[in-house]
Parts: structure tokens; C-alpha cells; sequence
């Protein structure tokens, strides 16, 4: 690499494991945006398909396109890749089968400009099934999470990688994806960041588009619920900010009992005798969640609450959550 090579303002790192099937137009999304000063650094982690064939056409049509390539070693280490070899003042992430809208970048430069504490800017985004946009996730009755955000953050992760754009700077804390998790990284990532001052800023606008489809990494609930748990435990264990711990307390218990209504949900295909008592489980873990003694009255007394319905119910809730 040519050393006297100007830094781009905004490295885009793109993560891809056999995304030939998307990664085309995702890239089209890239190639289309109203600001230009940018690299694209596509890691390859490993895959068997046409990915890398994909993005060498790209890089031969287009300098500002960048081919990695390795043996499959996750996303956590994917995104490290990229975040290694990034050389731009700005650092944003899009998955292989997202699409951004063409004002996207250009949007963010912008809120840096609006909020100058701000270390983490993001948009609102599109639930989108590649035909068409469904809802977005900010809806207006939603808080946007601002500032430091902490107790927003630790409650729940409110960003996905494809929407959030970060100065290259809050990297010289060490945060890092960690590997070994196979999903829910990106929240631990931002975690870490609260420790060492996030401040965020963001709009309502949708300006990214997020594949939903049954290939998504969302579809594998249990696994998310485990992995959730395990990332809130450790950030619990290290945090060193007074006011995040009873937040981080609280959301260990809500981590925990989700996890044995992702068991409930389980158990629905195997043995459904056995859901109402994780179900009741779950409630102890977090009484405040009045709902789910509801859930267990209604599995478990069925005939008592007006017959076979109400155990439905409460099976189509656990479906759909779970």
C-alpha cells in the first residue's frame, strides 16, 4: 500500500461469510452514495461460494474497494479484520445483506457536525424483506437512545451494526469484538464503550435497510438469549461505573428469565407439560414482569381461566417471542 495515499474521511467495513446470494446490491448501496470519500474493506471470512469473485469485480471496477480474505473465523473476528486495516477518520459497518440509502453517510458526517461529543452516530432503519420496506425500528412512540445512554444501553441493544457509524478514535480505548461470540457481538462492543464515555447521537430517518429472512442470525432465539446473558454477566463483572450497576443487576435478571422462556419455547416441540414450570421460573427470576404470571396461570389452569384457549395463547406468544 502506497504510504503517501491520502486517508479516506470513512472506511466501511463489510464483513462476508457466502454472501453471494446479497452481496452484490449491498455493495450497488455503497457504489450509489451521495459522499464518495470512503474505502470499503470487504473481509472474506472463508467462504466457499462466489463472494470473493464478487467483490474482486468491484475492486477492479472501483479503487476505493478492498478484498481481505481468511480462513472462516466468525464475525467477531471478521469486523477486527476490517477494523485493523481501517485508515479513515470515521468507522461503519454494513452486513452483507444490508442496503444503505444513498444520503446515509453523507446524513452521519452530519450529526458528528450537529453534536460534537457525540463518539457513535446512527438512523433509524427499515425492516425490509428485499421487495419491500415493512416497518422501521425507532418508531416516534420509541426514545432515541442519546447521550451517554447507559441504562437505554444496558436494557437492551437499540443498534445494529449496519446503522451505526463511530469515530475511529473511541478505538484507541482497546474495545474490540469479542471473539468466540457468535452472535449479540455488536452489543458487547457497545458495552465496552460505555465504560470509556459513549455519547450518542442519532435521527429518525431510515436510511438502511435490514434483511429480514430465514437465513438471519435473529431467527436463533435460544442462542441469543444464552449469549445475551453471558455478555450482561461479564460487563456486569467489569463494569467500574457506579450508577450502571443496579441497571446492569436489572438487566441479568431479565437476561435470565428470558432464557428460560427461550427453554418454554423449546420444550412446546418435546414435552409441553414441561413449559409452565420454566414459565413460572422465568417469573420468579423477575416478578416484576407481571405478564408472565399471567402466561403461567393460563398454561398451567387452562379449563379455570375458560378452556383450551388461553394455553394457546400463551403457545403462540412463546412462537413468536422465542
Amino acid at each position: 500500500m502506497n504510504s503517501a495515499t491520502p486517508s479516506p474521511a470513512v472506511s466501511v467495513i463489510v464483513p462476508a461469510w457466502n454472501a453471494s446470494q446479497t452481496l452484490s446490491e449491498t455493495l450497488n448501496s455503497l457504489r450509489g452514495q451521495t459522499f464518495t470519500d470512503y474505502e470499503v474493506i470487504v473481509v472474506d471470512d472463508g467462504s466457499t461460494d462466489q463472494t470473493a469473485e464478487i467483490v474482486r469485480r468491484f475492486c477492479q471496477a472501483d479503487s476505493r474497494f478492498i478484498l481481505l480474505q481468511q480462513a472462516n473465523q466468525g464475525l467477531a473476528t471478521t469486523r477486527n479484520v476490517g477494523l485493523a486495516r481501517a485508515r479513515g477518520e470515521y468507522v461503519t459497518f454494513l452486513d452483507a445483506d444490508d442496503v444503505w440509502l444513498p444520503q446515509k453517510i453523507a446524513r452521519q458526517l452530519e450529526l458528528f457536525q450537529q453534536e460534537p461529543r457525540a463518539n457513535l452516530v446512527f438512523t433509524n432503519y427499515f425492516f425490509w424483506d428485499g421487495q419491500a420496506d415493512l416497518n422501521v425500528f425507532f418508531r416516534n412512540d420509541r426514545p432515541l437512545p442519546l447521550g451517554p445512554a447507559g441504562r437505554q444501553l444496558i436494557l437492551a441493544n437499540p443498534f445494529i451494526p449496519s446503522i451505526v457509524m463511530l469515530r475511529r478514535s473511541i478505538f484507541e480505548t482497546g474495545a474490540r469484538f469479542t471473539p468466540g461470540l457468535y452472535c449479540c457481538e455488536d452489543w458487547d462492543l457497545w458495552l465496552q464503550f460505555l465504560e470509556h464515555g459513549l455519547w450518542a447521537h442519532g435521527t429518525r430517518e431510515s436510511l438502511v435497510r435490514y434483511r429480514q429472512w430465514e437465513g438471519n442470525m435473529s431467527k436463533r432465539k435460544l442462542e441469543m438469549c444464552a449469549t445475551s446473558l453471558k455478555i450482561l454477566a461479564t460487563r456486569q463483572s467489569h463494569s467500574q461505573v457506579a450508577e450502571f450497576r443496579p441497571v446492569y443487576r436489572q438487566s441479568v435478571a431479565i437476561a435470565r428469565a428470558r432464557l428460560e422462556l427461550a427453554y418454554a419455547r423449546r420444550q412446546l416441540e418435546t414435552d409441553p407439560a414441561g413449559v409452565a414450570p420454566l414459565i413460572w421460573r422465568a417469573w420468579r427470576i423477575y416478578p416484576r414482569r407481571l405478564k408472565w404470571l399471567l402466561w403461567f396461570a393460563m398454561v398451567r389452569w387452562p379449563k379455570w381461566l375458560a378452556g383450551k384457549s388461553p394455553r394457546e395463547m400463551v403457545y403462540r406468544k412463546l412462537r413468536a417471542k422465542f
